[in-house]
């Protein structure tokens, strides 16, 4: 019985008591900085799997050139014709499954998250897009002004981007030149360039005229393409005051070789020959 007595009392000492728990440090309150990141987390979580305006837009840009301008051809119909016709229910309403509009427009990377923006559902009818009759048509609108700017936003970097390469260009084109002709007569390269640069440039462009005029009356030359610049990166003296010129024509930054003959003639130059280099 004493036995059992003293463990109960050995027992009873381990055991904290009122005054232990008293004495411990109370446990940490959450800061303003804890709560505001707590929220912040769930409101990341909230939006999991949602995709923004930006996000979208990013997305559709990832597509070429093509696709894009296909790809938005086709949503402004689209959306114009609900935006036109809000009581019309057939424009509402679009079958997923049909291959012109998976061709032209879903198969686009961010154009699902386009319609889910724009109030689309797709879980109304089995294999259709739905918009709601009561759905808010704003959405669509800020849609149609989003890919306006976005394709106006490609188109301005694109010809950025050509206006550069086309610089670079002509930039390579003139010291190769310029390198050429000083190996031959660096002296009386320096003199005629010092004494005649304007008069070079003029003839440049007089040159460059008849040559575009010269295709332009020629479209078999350019292979069924829109050239929209030439250049003319070297010229040999041929026989008979005969000029044999080397001409880049570009498309954009695709460039095409031509040898062009001609010769000065009544104070202009008349193109005789073009062909592919």
């Amino acid at each position: 019985m004493a036995d059992k007595q003293a463990k109960l009392a050995a027992a009873l000492k381990k055991r904290p008591s009122d005054a232990d728990y008293d004495s411990r440090p109370p446990p940490p309150q959450p800061t303003a900085e804890s709560a505001s990141a707590s929220q912040l987390k769930l409101r990341k979580s909230n939006l999991l799997g949602v995709v923004t305006w930006e996000e979208c837009m990013a997305q559709l840009d990832v597509n070429g050139k093509h696709d894009l301008e296909q790809c938005v051809e086709t949503l402004k119909k689209m959306l114009g014709n609900v935006l036109a016709n809000p009581a019309e229910a057939k424009f509402r309403k679009i079958r997923v499954g049909n291959p012109a509009f998976q061709a032209r427009v879903y198969s686009c990377k961010g154009a699902p998250a386009l319609f889910k923006l724009c109030g689309f559902k797709d879980n109304v009818e089995e294999g259709q897009l739905v918009l709601a009759d009561a759905a808010d048509l704003a959405p669509l609108q800020k849609a149609l002004d989003q890919l306006a700017a976005l394709v106006a936003t490609r188109a301005a970097a694109e010809e950025r981007k050509r206006t550069e390469q086309q610089q670079k260009d002509a930039a390579a084109r003139a010291a190769r030149a310029q390198k050429a002709q000083e190996e031959t007569a660096p002296a009386a390269y320096d003199a005629a360039v010092a004494a005649n640069a304007a008069m070079i440039v003029d003839e440049d462009e007089a040159m460059v005229d008849a040559i575009e005029e010269y295709m332009d009356a020629h479209p078999d030359l350019k292979q069924g393409r829109p050239l929209d610049s030439y250049a003319v990166e070297r010229q040999v003296a041929g026989p008979g005051g005969m000029v044999v010129a080397s001409v880049a024509a570009s498309v954009g930054t695709d460039y095409f070789d031509y040898v062009c003959h001609m010769r000065r003639s009544d104070g202009r130059w008349v193109v005789s020959k073009v062909e592919a280099a």
